[in-house]
C-alpha cells in the first residue's frame, strides 16, 4: 500500500529522511521549505516533488504524514498544524522546547488518533540492540541476564557543531543538551528504565564565537556538558556531550558483575561483549560484534510508516517516551544552579 509523505525543512536531515522513506517501498515524498528555492533544489537533487509553500503540505489531503526536519523552536507549531490537518507526524528531536507543550501535544495527538514519533535514532543501532539483549531485566530492578548486576555505565557523544548557526543559539533550541546529550539520555532510559535523579556536573560555552560557513557566529548555548544520572533500578551513569570535538565520536561502556559491553553507532569503533562466564548467546571471554556501515534512517522510517499504516505497533520514539525524556532533562536543568551557559561545578 502506497503512502504520500510531506517533508518540511530541506536542510541536512532531509536527504536522510528521504532515503529512509524510499527504502520502505511505495512512498511519494513532497518537500517544502520556508525558502521555496531550497525546496526546489532538494527535490531536483533527490528526485522528489516540491511544494510551492509549507502551507501546501498541510492543505494536501493526499498527504497522510509529515516529516519535520526544522530547528527545534518551530516543532510545536508545525506539529499542531499536522494534528489540525489530521496528519501523522515524525519530528526530529526534541519534540518541542517546552515540557508543558510536549505533554499537551501528546494528549492532542492521542485524542485525534494520530501517530507521532520523535527521531531518537540510536535505538535502531545494531550495537545498542545488542546492549538491550544483554540488559534483560535491568529496567525492572533485577540483575541483567548476561552482564549480571550493573556497577556503572558511561555514554559519550561529541561532534564539531559546525553545520548551522541555530545549533549554538538558545532561542532556537540549540546547545549540546538538545543536540547531543538527549540522544544519550534516551539510550540510558531505554536500556535501564526511568531515572531517579539527574545532575549537571559541568557545563560551559567553550567557543563563544563559532565559524559557520566561513562566517563568525556568536554562541550563547552550552557546547560542552557532563552529567550524571541514577536510574530507578540503581544504575549510576556518567553522560558526556559536546559540540567541540573536531570529528564525530560516540561510545558507550556498561560494566556488570559478569562482564563489560563496549559499543558505538560508528562502524569503525569497536563493539564487543566480554563475559567472565558464558551466559545466553555469549561465551566466556571477548565476543566482537561487527555490523559494518548501516543507514539507520531505513529502520527508523520503516518503524514510523509501519505504525502509520498499522503494519506494526509503534514501540520506539513514541511521544510518551519523548515526554519522559524531557522530564529527565528538566530534572537535569533544575539541578544546575545559576543556569546553563557558564561553567558549573556542582555535586
Amino acid at each position: 500500500m502506497g503512502i504520500r509523505v510531506g517533508l518540511i525543512g530541506c536542510g541536512r536531515q532531509a536527504p536522510k529522511h528521504i532515503s529512509g522513506f524510499s527504502a520502505w517501498g511505495d512512498v511519494d515524498v513532497v518537500v517544502a521549505d520556508i525558502l521555496p528555492e531550497r525546496a526546489e533544489a532538494c527535490a531536483a537533487e533527490l528526485d522528489v516533488c516540491a511544494a510551492r509553500a509549507v502551507d501546501d503540505i498541510f492543505a494536501d489531503r493526499e498527504i497522510a504524514a509529515v516529516s519535520i526536519c526544522t530547528p527545534p523552536a518551530s516543532h510545536g507549531a508545525l506539529i499542531r498544524r499536522a494534528i489540525a490537518s489530521g496528519k501523522h507526524f515524525f519530528c526530529e528531536k526534541p519534540l518541542t522546547g517546552e515540557l508543558a507543550e510536549s505533554r499537551a501535544l501528546e494528549i492532542e495527538a492521542g485524542r485525534a488518533g494520530l501517530i507521532g514519533m520523535v527521531g531518537y535514532i540510536y535505538r535502531f543501532a545494531p550495537s545498542f540492540e545488542v546492549a538491550g539483549r544483554l540488559l534483560g531485566g535491568a529496567g525492572e530492578a533485577e540483575p541483567a541476564r548476561v552482564l549480571g548486576e550493573i556497577s556503572s555505565a558511561r555514554f559519550r557523544l561529541g561532534g564539531p557543531g559546525s553545520h548551522a548557526a541555530w545549533q549554538h543559539r538558545r532561542e532556537a533550541g540549540g546547545g549540546a543538551i538538545n543536540e547531543m546529550l538527549v540522544h544519550m539520555m534516551d539510550l540510558v532510559i531505554w536500556l535501564f528504565g526511568p531515572l531517579r535523579d539527574a545532575r549537571m556536573l559541568a557545563s560551559d560555552v567553550r567557543w563563544p564565537v563559532r565559524m559557520i560557513n566561513a562566517r563568525p557566529v556568536e554562541a550563547d548555548a552550552e557546547d560542552w556538558v557532563v552529567a550524571s544520572a541514577s536510574t530507578a533500578s540503581g544504575v549510576e551513569v556518567l553522560i558526556e556531550a559536546d559540540l567541540t570535538t573536531p570529528t564525530f565520536v560516540q561510545q558507550a561502556e556498561i560494566h556488570g558483575a559478569n562482564g563489560t559491553f563496549m559499543g558505538s553507532i560508528q562502524p569503525d569503533m569497536p563493539t564487543f561483549v566480554h563475559c567472565l562466564e558464558a551466559r545466553g548467546e555469549f561465551r566466556a571471554g571477548k565476543t566482537a560484534c561487527n555490523f559494518g556501515a548501516r543507514n539507520l534512517f531505513e529502520p527508523q522510517m520503516k518503524h514510523f510508516l509501519d505504525g502509520v499504516t498499522g503494519a506494526a505497533a509503534l514501540e520506539r520514539g513514541t511521544l510518551r517516551q519523548s515526554v519522559e525524556l524531557m522530564e529527565a532533562v528538566e530534572m537535569l536543568r533544575a539541578g544546575a544552579p545559576g543556569g546553563l551557559g557558564r561553567r558549573l561545578r556542582t555535586g
